[in-house]
């Protein structure tokens, strides 16, 4: 009488397939005692079933994938990134370099002090009194600090409105070599 098959301990017993071991327990049990138990089971190996494979949940799964992409991207940036440096685009350079930024700020404070000096010795010939005078250098003087805020600002919305426009066209900036007007 054959038993269905399950999972369970069994034994193989040199070459012959291998026996469960609840079988081989029943066959001594009913059988004769010719032969002793310990000369029956030398050589004899123990063979288990292969394990039930785990139900795999669908949202670790999609977890494992993206654990192993993102490895996969950082393996791969840190094995190029001395390859070659990420270009910066025009705008980025112009607006954190720190000798343009000094420039501009040196523009904005010299600029209306030389014009303001310039007006006032001009206005020696048309303007009699002294104090009149200083009065015409600081109003050229600032005057001339409107002008160089406006042109500031025509400047900064010429290059954002140059970025935008880049952008819209390539949807980022890819490291091709595109000129800007910055002046």
């Amino acid at each position: 009488m054959a038993t269905p098959p399950v999972a369970g301990l069994q034994l193989r017993i040199g070459d012959a397939a291998p026996r469960r071991v609840d079988e081989l327990v029943h066959e001594l049990e009913s059988g004769p005692r010719s032969q002793p138990l310990r000369p029956r089971l030398k050589g004899a190996t123990l063979v288990f079933d292969e394990p039930l494979p785990k139900p795999k949940d669908a949202t670790l799964e999609t977890r494992r994938a993206y654990l192993r992409s993102r490895a996969e991207h950082r393996a791969y940036d840190k094995l190029v990134r001395n390859v070659r440096e990420k270009p910066i685009p025009p705008e980025e350079r112009v607006g954190a370099s720190i000798r343009h930024s000094f420039t501009v700020s040196a523009n904005m404070v010299v600029t209306p002090v030389a014009t303001g000096f310039i007006g006032y010795r001009l206005s020696k010939g048309l303007v009699p009194k002294e104090q009149h005078r200083v009065v015409v250098g600081l109003l050229i003087g600032i005057g001339m600090l409107l002008v160089e805020m406006v042109l500031y600002l025509a400047r900064s919305y010429s290059v954002e409105a140059h970025t935008a426009r880049r952008k819209r066209r390539t949807g980022r900036w890819d490291g091709r070599t595109v000129t800007t007007k910055l002046d």
